[in-house]
């Protein structure tokens, strides 16, 4: 009950609609930290960087609306689900709806990950199979 309570509390807020950090095509994103090291790591070219920060932007300007769907049917249920007059049907119903959003945006992602992979060479590739364990979920999420 205390971590549906936490829960309720952290999504009852409206989405954020000040922009955290770079955003998507603006001249900082992508640069320093991670970014640059995963770079330099798989010697990419600045054709290659540039091809990719423009998917990336893509899929980011692309998803937009799916992500925002995917957030406000996350409230929905959290809502419902703090409402003791609602049924166990209703909530299953719910979740579908919300299972269904999360499994277009990992289409998605996975298409973005698939053309991103065409940016790359063959050396590149198999490189990306040597990436330390901790880093795994970095570069997919990129």
């Amino acid at each position: 009950m205390l971590l549906v309570g936490l829960a309720t509390a952290s999504f009852a807020a409206p989405p954020n609609p000040v922009p955290r950090g770079p955003q998507p095509g603006s001249e900082s994103w992508g640069r320093g930290g991670f970014h640059q090291r995963f770079e330099s790591w798989l010697n990419l070219s600045k054709e290659q960087i540039d091809k990719i920060r423009e998917l990336r932007n893509r899929y980011y300007v692309e998803t937009h609306d799916l992500r925002y769907d995917i957030r406000m049917k996350h409230l929905e249920l959290e809502k419902l689900f703090t409402d003791p007059k609602v049924d166990d049907a209703t909530l299953l119903a719910k979740g579908k709806e919300l299972g269904t959003l999360k499994v277009k945006l990992m289409e998605q992602k996975a298409r973005m990950k698939v053309e991103w992979r065409k940016i790359l060479t063959p050396e590149q590739i198999q490189k990306l199979g040597e990436v330390p364990r901790r880093h795994h979920g970095r570069w997919g999420k990129r």
